[in-house]
């Protein structure tokens, strides 16, 4: 049995020993949902075989026996998220894992977040 690979947006982690390329990380995401090598092709404009071998580097980099145990690792990890959050703080920090510009509803969620962390720090210091 193998460790779990440590990875994603928590301050224990340093990622993968290979860290997933962002090409990786979306044909990965599109496994998540079920989705065809074929209709990965068609909605990320790569050829079917360049979507194969994209897999085949995501399976060797996570030491995964599958597609599923690779998108089981990658969400045990904190890869990929089993449900995409938007509009908090964890939202926020994903796309910033990602190397993503986050989303409006991120930022507004990361806002708040940062307010309601401000008033805590100000309540305990009185």
């Amino acid at each position: 049995m193998t460790a779990p690979v440590q990875a994603g947006p928590t301050s224990s982690s340093v990622g993968p020993v290979r860290p997933l390329t962002q090409q990786e990380l979306a044909v990965l995401q599109y496994v998540s949902e079920g989705l065809t090598y074929l209709e990965i092709a068609e909605r990320t404009g790569y050829s079917r075989n360049g979507v194969l071998k994209t897999s085949t580097r995501i399976l060797r980099k996570l030491d995964a026996k599958s597609q599923a145990h690779a998108v089981f690792l990658a969400c045990q990890a904190g890869i990929l998220d089993p449900k995409r959050r938007h509009g908090d703080h964890a939202g926020f920090a994903a796309h910033q894992y990602r190397g993503e510009e986050p989303c409006d509803r991120c930022w507004d969620g990361e806002r708040e977040y940062r307010r309601e962390r401000r008033a805590a720090r100000k309540a305990n210091a009185a």
